[in-house]
């Protein structure tokens, strides 16, 4: 149930290009990294697509959210009957909302591979079929009731709350959606936008970009001085990869172009953002591939009066030492950093595999990486 807000009587949404607006949204009881995102509504014309207007992402799931939403439409002159939403991907910050505006009367668009797997570490599907996923990847990581006994339990009381009452902002509820493809057109006032694959951040997630107009609606994948989380929680969906594939494209055909993330301001120099995203991933995984390389050069001076020695690391193992984490994790806020610690050192292993400078080994359902010699 929501309650609405009264605010003040000032205007909500800002034009930031013709015929396209802008609603700032916050969520300031957001433990998860994220207190903030860009709503983008871009009016519609009764000669074009029936009048229909679209709205990319919904924001957070709270009642401020969603009554800035109704008032930035309303001021608008926005009937929700007549507003199509296309959905990004599938974060609470995008999409918590979306359910709500279904039931209201909106249409929904999202790329169904979005929904390809029950759980990944921010977005919780409430079910039995969720719980065991969730158990699957926690193992491949080598956290497990035998390992690390502490974790093990944050993590399984977190999920029962979930299971019984939903209290978690990254419970994202199901909400029905049109599914979305490579090339679909979306044409809305003056614009006529091209769904883009940006995997990276997500499996699916997807922009707009209208390659007359020159302008490219790249939610998360690229944002000013802040480099995306890119949280693998599956193997051989070369999630890094295909995100330093994205940026290239983005850096040698979008240079010149109005490059507009979901947080954060509008790209002024496309090029630089690119490369300091790109470098600070490669730095990391440098970290990586150095830290496995010692433990087998360890190994291989040990061996003879060691030979228990080994030269294999968990992710769990490696993401302790290269995020330097002090202390397992006492509260919900730290429990969600040191996830994300697992996932984005798990796809720094899946890039380096990829490259073949790490080999993979899984047993009894734990991933096991080495340097390869």
């Amino acid at each position: 149930m929501f309650i609405y807000i009264e605010m003040e009587n000032t205007h909500i949404t800002e034009e930031i290009l013709p015929g396209i607006y802008k609603v700032d949204l916050s969520d300031t009881t957001v433990e998860q990294g994220v207190s903030s995102i860009h709503i983008f509504i871009i009016k519609g014309r009764a000669d074009i697509n029936s009048g229909r207007s679209l709205m990319i992402d919904t924001g957070f799931r709270n009642e401020d959210c969603l009554h800035k939403l109704l008032s930035a439409l309303e001021e608008l002159g926005i009937s929700i009957d007549t507003l199509d939403i296309f959905l990004t991907h599938r974060h609470h910050d995008h999409c918590g909302l979306a359910g709500t505006f279904a039931e209201k009367g909106a249409r929904l668009f999202m790329n169904p591979t979005e929904e390809r797997h029950p759980y990944d570490c921010l977005a919780y599907r409430v079910s039995q079929e969720s719980l065991d996923a969730q158990k699957k990847v926690l193992h491949s990581v080598g956290i497990t009731p035998e390992r690390t006994p502490q974790v093990w339990k944050t993590f399984m009381e977190i999920s029962d709350r979930v299971q019984h009452h939903g209290e978690w902002v990254l419970a994202i509820w199901g909400f029905p959606y049109t599914e979305v493809y490579e090339g679909d057109r979306f044409c809305y006032g003056d614009y006529e936008f091209e769904a883009t694959p940006l995997k990276g951040h997500t499996y699916g997630q997807m922009g707009l970009m209208d390659h007359e107009k020159q302008i490219f609606f790249t939610a998360d994948q690229i944002i000013h001085d802040i480099s995306p989380i890119i949280a693998t929680t599956y193997p051989d969906e070369g999630l890094l990869l295909s995100f330093f594939d994205s940026l290239r494209y983005v850096k040698e055909h979008c240079s010149a172009w109005t490059v507009i993330p979901s947080h954060g301001e509008i790209l002024s120099d496309v090029p630089k953002d690119v490369d300091k995203t790109v470098f600070s991933y490669l730095n990391k995984a440098t970290v990586v591939r150095d830290l496995l390389k010692a433990k087998s050069i360890r190994k291989k001076e040990t061996e003879s009066y060691d030979p228990d020695a080994t030269s294999e690391m968990t992710i769990q193992e490696v993401a302790e030492i290269i995020y330097h984490v002090r202390h397992m994790p006492e509260n919900e806020a730290e429990f969600f950093i040191y996830k994300m610690f697992m996932t984005k050192t798990y796809s720094l292993l899946e890039y380096l595999y990829d490259l073949g400078f790490v080999t993979r080994e899984e047993r009894e359902g734990t991933f096991y990486w080495s340097y390869t010699n």
